[in-house]
């Protein structure tokens, strides 16, 4: 493993026109592979949170800049190379599915690269902080790790860049510990005190506000690019490129009072295009499910109250992907008065007329709600979320006109030959929004 040094290291932070020429810019400017030998083994970790049939812009890493990443890496006279990433498994998604959602199966073949499914192991058992996690021996066993996460928000710790990529390298089980624990920043910040970066690149093709998808959040283009051989100090700028203060982003400052790191913008070396002072364009990083899911679909009477860190990856994916077949299926319509309570933070509000507990967190914390309808699961499954979800908000006629064509959808979809859309969805048709950049020039 390529550990960085004590010297004073540079960020480069480009504006992205053709991705092989501002990545060769950006890393040439932090002096990013000052340190990579031919012969070292290379690991990518790019960030496929989901491979769901939603629009990927702001919420993947483009496939346009792994490419360039893999040209620039084989110049380099580099000839071992590896893909690896660990896809939330959940509705048929699994990373050889994401894989070929996005081209890079067809990057891989076409330039000789290898793909790694995280998910699968070996794994390594690492104790962090007193938790003990399995992280793919992946992460260790490479002499050049490049992590390439995507410019975006996180609706738990504010944002997800260089340090939360990480996750990625987390069994199944791990990543849901990581949040069962409440200690959710605590936890990131200890991980990449054990998995260290030699170079981050943050794609930042798109920007992704409220995310950390495509469900609640909502992309825009920002054509930038961070690189640096310091992830922490990519982290702090990438935050800042978003307007988010670094100093409340917690793992970011856990680290910096461990490691006697400023989280200041103005301490760090920052080579390339834009002035910190009139770069940064300030994006909502709390998602608002009403304003960004319901309202758009015109339905009233059903909230979901922000869950905080205790809500994990795939109760959050299985909710969005509920959520979207029940306002797919009711557009129009009044729930009166019914709240989904998920995770462990969330406290059932007194004046609900319905109460919904959301996964095993929920349920297991706020049981004693005696007229609360439960959705048990770690994750809850697709099929057991929509027949509470019926059950307690539709009455039997509309029930009856859901059910027989919702479950034709659920069987398409796991095919892959059917998925649901959303309103927001529509100004992803714009030129702004290019889907070739998640394909193979």
């Amino acid at each position: 493993m390529v550990w960085p040094g004590s010297m004073a290291m540079a960020v480069s932070v480009v504006r992205l026109r053709d991705p092989f020429e501002s990545l060769q810019r950006a890393i040439g400017l932090c002096e990013g592979f000052a340190r990579l030998q031919n012969n070292h083994r290379v690991l990518l970790k790019p960030n496929i949170p989901f491979c769901f049939a939603m629009p990927p812009y702001g919420m993947v890493t483009t496939t346009s800049v792994l490419e360039a990443l893999v040209r620039l890496l084989l110049e380099h006279g580099c000839t071992d190379i590896t893909i690896g990433e660990g896809t939330v498994e959940i509705l048929g998604s699994s990373t050889r599915r994401a894989y070929r959602w996005t081209r890079i199966d067809r990057l891989a073949k076409r330039y000789g690269v290898k793909l790694v499914d995280l998910n699968k192991g070996p794994f390594v058992s690492v104790d962090l902080g007193g938790v003990r996690v399995q992280i793919s021996a992946a992460a260790f066993e490479t002499d050049f790790l490049i992590n390439v996460p995507v410019l975006k928000t996180h609706s738990q710790t504010r944002v997800s860049l260089g340090f939360k990529n990480l996750k990625g390298f987390l069994s199944s089980t791990s990543r849901t510990k990581f949040h069962g624990t409440g200690r959710l920043n605590e936890l990131i910040c200890h991980l990449n005190e054990v998995i260290r970066t030699a170079l981050t690149v943050i794609d930042g093709t798109y920007v992704l506000a409220t995310g950390p998808d495509t469900v609640l959040g909502t992309a825009s283009r920002r054509n930038l690019m961070v690189a640096g051989q310091d992830c922490f100090e990519c982290d702090v700028v990438g935050a800042g490129a978003m307007g988010i203060d670094p100093f409340e982003v917690a793992y970011l400052r856990q680290y910096a009072s461990r490691h006697g790191r400023s989280l200041g913008l103005e301490t760090i070396q920052m080579e390339g295009d834009m002035d910190p002072m009139t770069f940064s364009q300030g994006v909502d990083w709390k998602p608002d499910v009403t304003k960004e899911l319901l309202a758009p679909a015109h339905v009233s009477g059903l909230s979901v109250p922000y869950a905080g860190e205790s809500l994990c990856s795939k109760c959050y994916a299985s909710l969005g992907l509920s959520l979207i077949a029940l306002i797919s299926d009711n557009p129009n319509t009044d729930f009166g008065n019914a709240v989904i309570c998920c995770g462990k933070e969330v406290k059932p509000p007194t004046h609900a007329r319905k109460v919904i507990l959301y996964g095993d967190c929920a349920v297991k914390n706020h049981g004693s709600v005696g007229s609360a309808f439960a959705v048990r699961g770690c994750p809850p499954s697709l099929s057991q979320s929509l027949l509470v979800l019926w059950t307690a908000l539709l009455d039997k006629p509309r029930m009856l006109r859901t059910v027989p064509l919702r479950m034709a959808k659920l069987a398409a979809m796991r095919a892959g030959i059917y998925s649901d859309s959303l309103p927001k969805w529509q100004r992803y048709r714009s030129a702004d929004f290019e889907r070739n950049h998640f394909s193979v020039a």
